[in-house]
């Protein structure tokens, strides 16, 4: 069994603890004791060079000490008076401080090293200087970035093991050597630092307040945060995972509080300090300090300070802190503030060196929000600042292009750049007109700033006549512009101004766009107002395009496109004009004043061209008539036929136009016409038109019109003449027509081997020949036409081998020669002979006709009109009064004989001949055509009719033959007389006839036949085509014996004379088939009256009493009185 082991006393224990512990202290106490008596135990200060020498060791650098305290109780620290440390190798001071207290640890203290555990500064002096060659004395010594940062973790690691450190009451001094504008120096005062370490956490919190004393008063800034080991950056993959990144990082926020921005900016930035900076800013952000590419970078986030009355927000960053060339960069935005105070806060210098002589120069202002604005510099040699971001403009002002036009109440969006700012969004109002949009970008080259400016814009249309006249540089377009009057409308117009600012005169104008709309003015040159002017004018590289611009001139539509370009040799280049209206407006509008109205019906197209210098600008053009009714004269275009009359000349400064070509195109045909036209500042024609030998069937329906439908034409003409009336003209040449075929109307049949000649001489016309043949007919034409332009006199002659003259006769209603006759007798006089070798007209034939023709006056007069017939001869005179568009007048006198009478009956197309004999006719026959009732009731005049050596034939719807019929003459004379088949033979009809009102009246119609004697007394009315005739009837000749035993025959007794053997009737009715009724003699036996007398004194007056009538009388002792007349017979 083991021993047991004895029992040990608990308080023995502790006794040899406490007795250990008391030992160190002990020993602890007595080494303090020497350390601080050192200096009087043995004449040497052991502490104060051991902690010299711990520190300079630490540190570095050469420190200089008052004196030195040892404290051992409460705990173990060590305070230093007058501390003074100096830069390496150098007698200048670096740190001065009044009093250092550091407490120690006092394991490190035993292995003879001096690690602080808390440490306070009292009223330290800081001076940081860096040299010419840009190395701070903090980092003197220190060879790279590399060492740099190496000495910097040194500094953090040994500044962590002390817990807490704190600086009270320091002054910082910073004098930077190493710019070229001179030595510059910041004093940081009332600087507080306080730092407490937490090991356990890995981090430091921060805390750090100072102020400064500048020219412009007291700045204070104030710093809470913690520093903590730098982050590892997020690796994007493998490869660009690496060791951890050494070095700190500091996480806090920063309070500044009037902060001189020309004291910072002073020190900060380039000099000299531009004037605009001015004022002091309150700052709060949050602030981070971490490892950057070269030493350490700073970045202020959710910075938002208030400078100079303006509100900021944004962040900043410090680049490079530590380097020789430490860059910054702010960004901000603010709210809306006047320029000039924004000017103070962000220098025009930064942005570009020649911008403030720009902003003085244009006179720039207004108000101006910062959207986002970045500011970067560094605090190297030369001007480093530059600032770039986007800014809103309000109420903005400024005086743009070389004339300094006044642009107010801007508003834009600014965007700034490196080496430019762009300006867009810009509205306002740019001298008269009304900025809508516009965009800018000034430059900042080396030669100055260079402007270029884009505007939208609404202007009046005034304003925009204005504007082109400025703007384009041709003196006829400046004349054109300074004739405008009374503009109304708008337009939206786009310009472009470019240029160097900084040189006078030097923004020019570029170009631009211009929409017009719904403009109207009117103008000098133009007859009317023009309304609804619209499209573009684009105005670039010195010209201006016209695209579609449109507008109407007194109902005619206009189109101008085209290009014009300026400078001392203006240049049209295609300017094209197109017109489409109605054709009489056109005629008004552009026509002279005294022309035709009528000459243009419809609607005409017209093009024209304008190229080369403006001076004297080339025309070409063309207008369109295919809509148009055209009428020159005796030429008459219809509406739908094509034609184009092509044009082509200059329009010089003298004139208005003038032309050297002249073209009529028609679809298979173009007559040409060569030499000058002039129009506008004074009228004047001198052209040749030279058509060669033209195919009629190539021109167009409406040029043969007048039936040409076959044969060749050909014209050569020289036109001269200085009025615009086309009749005024003086027209030399000739034309000619051969081989022609023409279809006349009124006129059966053609016209064919037609061929003329017509010579133009001045205001003569010389129709050398005409000729054609009809029908069998020919016909040539001799004449001289003197002043035909105004009052033609024409004079020639008519000549015929064959001719029938029922071609000469109108037919139907108006016929295009009555209409023609009109003409000439209204505007005319015309002297004619005509000569026809052989006439006929029907079946009558004629020759050696003349007559003379005379046209003047509206009067025609056909006299000397003379002929030969085949058995006779013929003349007369016929005078026709033709007032235009009014019936006519017609007195007719003629003479004729030898004419077979029964052709005359054919004549009067009477439907049964039965009357042969030689007519001998004179007379004189009177009427015209105003009666609504035709011509037959004007007639007027007398007429003697003489019929010799004829026979009356058998008809049963003549009067005579009726009378016959109920005489029964055939059955009496038969075997005798054949009546029935040749007829009653007479040897002379005769009568005079007068004409009163269509009414024809005779008293003394005589038939004188060897059978019978036949007279009547009576009247015809032609209108009404009625005959109201008495007749007397008595036996003549060798055959009376036979025919006085006809019943019918009675006594009649005419006063104290035997009576005659006669039968009376009266015939009335139509004259083709009349009533004939016979009258007994007992109806009259009281005498006879009216016509019925007239016949039978006619009668008496005729005849010699047959001998044998009396004889046998006298013999029966039979008186006149006791006759009786007998009854008449039944008619048949």
């Amino acid at each position: 069994m083991p021993p047991k082991s004895c029992p040990r006393s608990k308080g023995g224990g502790v006794s040899r603890f406490r007795i250990a512990f008391l030992s160190i202290c002990v020993l602890l106490v007595l080494a303090g004791t020497f350390l601080a008596f050192s200096r009087e135990l043995t004449g040497q200060d052991y502490l104060k060079d051991f902690v010299l020498e711990q520190l300079e060791q630490s540190l570095g650098r050469k420190i200089d000490v008052h004196r030195v305290k040892f404290v051992v109780f409460p705990g173990i620290r060590v305070e230093l008076s007058e501390v003074v440390i100096h830069d390496p190798q150098s007698a200048q001071v670096v740190l001065t401080a009044k009093r250092v207290d550091l407490v120690l640890r006092l394991f490190p203290l035993l292995k003879k090293q001096i690690v602080g555990k808390r440490l306070l500064i009292e009223e330290p002096t800081l001076t940081l200087r860096r040299n010419e060659r840009g190395r701070w004395n903090i980092l003197d010594g220190v060879n790279g970035q590399a060492e740099t940062d190496q000495q910097t973790m040194g500094l953090m690691a040994r500044t962590f093991m002390v817990r807490q450190a704190k600086l009270v009451n320091g002054t910082i001094t910073v004098v930077d050597a190493a710019r070229p504008d001179g030595i510059r120096s910041i004093t940081l005062e009332h600087v507080e630092f306080d730092i407490t370490v937490r090991p356990e956490q890995s981090l430091a919190d921060v805390h750090v307040a100072l102020s400064h004393q500048g020219l412009h008063g007291i700045s204070r800034v104030s710093l809470d945060g913690r520093i903590k080991q730098a982050e590892q950056p997020i690796a994007l993959s493998e490869d660009d995972v690496g060791e951890p990144v050494p070095g700190f990082q500091f996480d806090g926020h920063v309070d500044a509080a009037d902060i001189k921005v020309r004291d910072a900016a002073d020190f900060l930035g380039p000099r000299p300090v531009s004037d605009h900076l001015q004022g002091a800013v309150n700052l709060r952000s949050a602030v981070r300090v971490m490892p950057g590419v070269a030493g350490y970078d700073m970045v202020l986030s959710d910075m938002s300070a208030y400078l100079n009355d303006i509100t900021l927000t944004g962040n900043a960053s410090l680049a490079g802190v530590l380097t020789p060339q430490p860059t910054f960069s702010v960004t901000f935005a603010s709210s809306l503030v006047a320029l000039p105070q924004l000017l103070k806060t962000i220098s025009p210098e930064w942005i570009h060196p020649q911008l403030p002589a720009v902003l003085a120069e244009r006179q720039i202002d207004g108000k101006v929000q910062v959207v986002k604005a970045t500011l970067t510099g560094s605090t190297t040699t030369g001007p480093q600042l530059s600032a770039t971001g986007e800014f809103h403009v309000q109420e903005g002002q400024a005086l743009i292009g070389r004339d300094h036009v006044a642009a107010k109440d801007l508003a834009a969006m600014i965007l700034v750049e490196a080496g430019r700012v762009r300006i867009s969004k810009i509205q306002g109002n740019y001298g008269s007109m009304q900025l809508t949009d516009g965009k800018a970008e000034v430059s900042f080259l080396d030669a100055g700033p260079w402007l270029d400016l884009e505007m939208t814009s609404e202007m009046g249309a005034s304003s925009l006549v204005e504007f082109l006249s400025r703007t384009v540089k041709i003196e006829r377009m400046g004349q054109v512009f300074a004739g405008i009057r009374d503009a109304e409308g708008t337009a939206v117009a786009t310009f472009r101004l470019l240029g160097p600012l900084n040189q006078p005169g030097g923004i020019t104008f570029a170009g631009g766009e211009i929409t017009a709309r719904q403009i109207s003015f009117t103008h000098a040159a133009l007859p009317e107002r023009m309304t609804g002017v619209q499209g573009r004018f684009v105005l670039a590289d010195g010209a201006t395009q016209l695209d579609q611009v449109t507008g109407i001139l007194g109902g005619t539509a206009v189109q101008v496109q085209g290009a014009i370009s300026g400078g001392p040799t203006g240049q049209f280049h295609d300017v094209i004009i197109r017109t489409r209206g109605d054709a009489a407006q056109m005629v008004r509008l552009f026509g002279p004043p005294s022309g035709d109205r009528g000459v243009l019906e419809g609607t005409v197209i017209s093009t024209a061209t304008l190229s080369g210098v403006a001076t004297r600008p080339h025309i070409r053009g063309s207008i369109v008539l295919d809509e148009a009714k055209v009428s020159l004269g005796a030429i008459e275009k219809p509406l739908g036929s094509r034609a184009t009359v092509e044009f082509e000349g200059v329009l010089p400064q003298t004139a208005s136009i003038k032309l050297d070509r002249i073209a009529l195109v028609l679809p298979s045909l173009t007559i040409p016409a060569k030499g000058t036209m002039q129009f506008g500042n004074g009228f004047l024609v001198d052209m040749a038109v030279a058509t060669g030998v033209i195919p009629v069937a190539s021109l167009p329906r409406w040029i043969s019109k007048s039936g040409l439908e076959v044969g060749n034409l050909e014209l050569s003409l020289e036109i001269k003449g200085r009025e615009p009336d086309w009749r005024a003209w003086r027209i030399t040449g000739w034309m000619g027509v051969t081989n022609g075929v023409l279809q006349a109307q009124g006129v059966d049949g053609q016209i064919q081997d037609l061929y003329a000649r017509v010579r133009f001489l001045r205001n003569e016309i010389d129709l050398k020949r005409l000729s054609f043949k009809v029908q069998g007919s020919d016909l040539a034409l001799e004449a001289t036409i003197r002043n035909w332009p105004a009052k033609p006199t024409i004079s020639g002659k008519i000549e015929s081998n064959q001719l029938d003259l029922s071609l000469l006769i109108p037919k139907g209603g108006r016929s295009p020669v009555r209409e023609f006759l009109e003409t000439l007798a209204a505007t005319s006089q015309v002297t004619m002979t005509a000569a026809v070798a052989r006439g006929y007209y029907r079946h009558l034939k004629f020759s050696a006709l003349s007559a003379r023709l005379t046209i003047q006056d509206g009067v025609l007069d056909v006299d000397r009109l003379s002929g030969e017939s085949s058995h006779g001869h013929m003349a007369g005179r016929l005078v026709v009064q033709l007032p235009a568009n009014a019936p006519a007048d017609v007195d007719l006198s003629f003479r004729a004989t030898g004419v077979e009478f029964d052709d005359v009956l054919k004549l009067a197309k009477a439907q049964t001949q039965g009357v042969s004999g030689l007519l001998r006719i004179s007379g004189v026959v009177r009427g015209h055509g105003r009666n609504p009732h035709g011509i037959h009731p004007s007639l007027n005049g007398k007429v003697d009719v003489l019929l010799e050596n004829g026979r009356i034939l058998k008809t049963s719807e003549r009067a005579v033959w009726k009378i016959i019929s109920l005489l029964n003459l055939p059955a009496v004379l038969q075997g005798k007389v054949e009546l029935e088949k040749e007829g009653l033979p007479y040897n002379r009809i005769s009568s005079t006839i007068a004409i009163q009102n269509g009414m024809f009246q005779t008293e003394n119609l005589i038939i004188d036949s060897p059978i019978l004697k036949i007279t009547a007394a009576g009247n015809y009315d032609l209108p009404t085509d009625q005959l109201d005739l008495a007749v007397a009837v008595s036996p003549f000749g060798s055959y009376s014996q036979f025919l006085k035993a006809i019943p019918l025959f009675g006594r009649i007794i005419a006063g104290d004379r035997k009576g005659l053997a006669t039968a009376m009737f009266t015939v009335k009715g139509g004259l083709e088939d009349p009533d004939v009724t016979y009258l007994p003699v007992k109806s009259f036996a009281s005498g006879l009256t009216g016509l019925a007398q007239l016949a039978v004194d006619v009668l008496t007056n005729a005849l010699t009493l047959p001998m044998d009538l009396v004889t046998q009388d006298e013999e029966s002792g039979v008186r006149p009185k006791e006759l009786m007349p007998s009854l008449a017979p039944a008619r048949p």
